[in-house]
């Protein structure tokens, strides 16, 4: 598990650990955009639910994590609450208005985004391997953009914008992972990120109530899947993989999304894309090794 990049002191047993984490983190992100894309209800309102329904699922762990939480902690925290709320607005907005395809893919700009970040506010230099494997992806991204029949230019710069809010989150938030267990971490995000969208949702008029059920069932499984399993699992696993590596495995979500697109939704990606999604691989295995 050494291509990771784990931290020198984690164990063996820990990184075989985080590893299976991070399987189940990226299976879980990919059906993300299926999901919202069949939730009758405005994004704002998805995001808002979801996040406070994460939140209330792990409160058990922030009952007990509070008190050891330093006040710089708390601060931190609700700055990336407010960034993943927002992250979550910006990019279920993008899934209505243009293809899931490329939605998943421009929110996937995330590596380059991170490693601005961090060299900017950290002067972390990205390593070689990982400016090497983001020049591999790139062109598979753009091939995979190449099907522009469901292109709209306010859903493709929403993505754009939701991979800098997510970038802006990792850097945040890896600050207090070295010191804050997972899910402490990810309660008070999302309590934040809730309190945030509700808030804005009851300033515009959103409706914010008043679903269907079938929205409510898939609000549950984008909770127990897409929040849970994968916004924790990359929450857990940020304590011992640096930000650059996590942001470069989430290039995976628009393979695994395009595929669940073209087997629920009957979005049938054209050849291009098949072999963008090849180059993505191969640039997340290069900048992972």
């Amino acid at each position: 598990m050494r291509f990771l990049g784990f931290d020198p002191e984690t164990t063996p047993a820990q990184r075989t650990k985080v590893g299976a984490v991070l399987v189940l983190a990226v299976l879980g992100i990919s059906s993300s955009a299926v999901l919202v894309r069949g939730m009758q209800a405005d994004p704002l309102a998805i995001a808002a639910w979801r996040t406070l329904g994460a939140a209330v699922v792990l409160s058990p762990a922030l009952l007990r994590g509070l008190p050891a939480l330093r006040r710089r902690d708390v601060i931190d925290l609700l700055g990336a609450g407010v960034l993943l709320g927002l992250h979550f607005w910006s990019w279920f907005t993008s899934v209505t208005l243009t293809s899931i395809l490329r939605s998943t893919l421009l929110v996937c700009l995330v590596p380059g985004w991170t490693a601005l970040l961090e060299w900017m506010l950290r002067g972390t230099v990205p390593t070689r391997r990982h400016l090497l494997g983001l020049a591999i992806a790139l062109p598979g991204l753009a091939l995979l953009s190449g099907d522009d029949r469901h292109a709209s230019l306010d859903g493709d710069l929403l993505a754009g914008i939701a991979g800098l809010l997510w970038a802006a989150y990792l850097v945040v938030g890896r600050r207090v992972r070295q010191r804050v267990d997972a899910a402490t971490t990810m309660c008070l995000v999302c309590l934040a990120g809730s309190l945030t969208l509700f808030a804005v949702g009851a300033g515009t008029g959103v409706r914010l109530t008043g679903f269907p059920s079938s929205t409510w069932g898939l609000l549950a499984l984008a909770l127990a899947g897409p929040q849970l399993l994968g916004h924790q699992g990359f929450a857990y696993a940020l304590r011992w993989v640096p930000a650059s590596t996590l942001s470069t495995l989430m290039l995976l979500e628009p393979v695994g999304a395009t595929l669940l697109a073209a087997l629920v939704l009957h979005e049938i990606p054209q050849r291009e894309a098949v072999l963008g999604g090849a180059l993505v691989l191969a640039g997340v295995w290069t900048a992972s090794r």
